[in-house]
Parts: structure tokens; C-alpha cells; sequence
């Protein structure tokens, strides 16, 4: 193996935080895991078109909004609904909810674990809300869906 170019080796074609990795620091060379070299970029600098998740949670009736995707569509038909969304993975945790299609009715997100105990409502074509978790809370940070106390 010592012999070996990296650019020989077998490529892999996803990671574990266990994973091993080569690097080379000052001249030496030393091996790192992949929990450790993404957990040491800070203030990361992204440019271009950038994507958040790979896929999306795609909501047609009134039921859970999924936690661990980071982008839900709602298609909201002609009658009213409610959705719930689970407790968040993490503090800091971001999810962006965006109506893409709406017919009529309104769906809202209910209050049970919204910050300031108000409903996030959703009824036009466009409306948004961008949520972040942090305690045992969404707050609601940006958007332009309304939050109407109940």
C-alpha cells in the first residue's frame, strides 16, 4: 500500500463519520475520520447554486411534515387541514415549508410545538415559512406564511 498512488485506489462512493481518510499536514502524512475533518470547518463559504437536501417531502393531505428532510411542498387541495411536524434532530436544525400549489383551502401547521403557541397557516401559492429548532420549539425565522393565535 505504501507504494500505491491515491489516485489508483478504489474510489468510494459514500462515507462513514468512522471512515478513514489520508492527509497530508506539514509534510506528514497521517489519517483523519470524517466525523473529525467535517466537525472542524467552521464559517464554511458556499458560492453558486446551492441545495439544500437531496430530496423533498412532498405533502398533498393534511398530516405529518416530515423532520429529517429539509424541504417540504405542499399541494393543498380545496379543503382545510391540519399538520403536525415532530420535534427537531438538533438545536439549529432549518426546515423551509413552500405551498406550490393551493385550490382553495388552507392547511396549517398546528401550534403544539410552535414557538408562541400560534398556528402557521398556508393558503396561497408561494406562502412560506422557514423554521428553526431550537429547545423543544420551531421558531418560525422567515416566510411569508402567517402565524394566527388560536
Amino acid at each position: 500500500m505504501a507504494d500505491s498512488k491515491v489516485s489508483a485506489l478504489t474510489a468510494a462512493t459514500s462515507v462513514g463519520g468512522s471512515d478513514q481518510l489520508y492527509l497530508v499536514q506539514s509534510s506528514t502524512s497521517k489519517s483523519i475520520t470524517a466525523d473529525v475533518f467535517y466537525s472542524s470547518i467552521s464559517n464554511p463559504t458556499f458560492s453558486g447554486n446551492i441545495t439544500v437536501g437531496g430530496s423533498l417531502d412532498t405533502v398533498t393531505s393534511p398530516g405529518v411534515i416530515a423532520n429529517n428532510i429539509p424541504v417540504t411542498l405542499l399541494t393543498i387541495g380545496g379543503t382545510d387541514g391540519e399538520m403536525s411536524i415532530h420535534p427537531g434532530k438538533a438545536n439549529g436544525q432549518i426546515k423551509v415549508v413552500l405551498t406550490v400549489a393551493a385550490a382553495g383551502g388552507t392547511f396549517y401547521i398546528n401550534k403544539s410545538n410552535i414557538a408562541g403557541s400560534g398556528n402557521v397557516q398556508f393558503d396561497t401559492v408561494g406562502d412560506t415559512a422557514t423554521l428553526m429548532y431550537h429547545g423543544e420549539d420551531w421558531h418560525m425565522i422567515g416566510g411569508t406564511a402567517n402565524v394566527v393565535s388560536t
